[in-house]
This record gives structure tokens, C-alpha cells and sequence, in this order.
């Protein structure tokens, strides 16, 4: 009987779908975990998703489970816009009282 550490040629790989699945750049998805989103960034190996309810998440394009989706954006979230971030102005030290 064989090692359990050699390989003795019984198995063979599980075949799988090797074409990942590319999105553009505002198209709409839906994804088990997180439900409906918008692709907001697609790069070589990840693809970001603006979701509806969860915010920006980042996916490993060849694992993610993005499905395409023909549901509109709701209406709350359709701001041309991005937001922009808040600045937060600096302190000013209070000026030492000479005596």
C-alpha cells in the first residue's frame, strides 16, 4: 500500500469554469452575502462592489460570486456626485502668556 504523502495517481483534478467573469465599471451585481451593489473598480485580480446596504467590499474576481443584476439603483443612492470627506481643521495651541 502507498504513503499517504505519495501520490499514486487514483485522482484526478476537479475540472472548473476557468472564464472569470468581468464587469464594467457602474454595472449592477448581486452577490449572496451582501445583496445588491454597484462595481465601482475593477482591477487586474479584484473587483470592488459598491453595495446598497454594506458599503465598498473588495472581491477576488476568480472567487467572488457576483451574478449580474438588472435591478435599478434606488433612488436614496443615485447622487451623480461622490461624497466628498470632510476636513478636519487643525487646533491652534494657545499662545504662551509672557510675564
Amino acid at each position: 500500500m502507498a504513503s499517504p504523502s505519495v501520490w499514486d495517481g487514483s485522482w484526478l483534478p476537479i475540472e472548473r469554469d476557468t472564464a472569470m467573469k468581468r464587469f464594467e465599471v457602474g454595472a449592477r451585481v448581486v452577490e449572496p452575502t451582501y445583496g445588491l451593489g454597484s462595481v465601482v473598480a475593477v482591477e487586474d485580480a479584484y473587483t470592488r462592489v459598491q453595495f446598497d446596504e454594506h458599503g465598498v467590499k473588495k472581491f477576488m474576481t476568480s472567487m467572488s460570486k457576483l451574478e449580474p443584476s438588472n435591478e435599478p439603483v434606488p433612488a436614496g443612492l443615485r447622487t451623480g456626485k461622490p461624497r466628498k470627506k470632510r476636513t478636519v481643521k487643525a487646533k491652534v495651541a494657545p499662545a504662551a502668556v509672557a510675564e
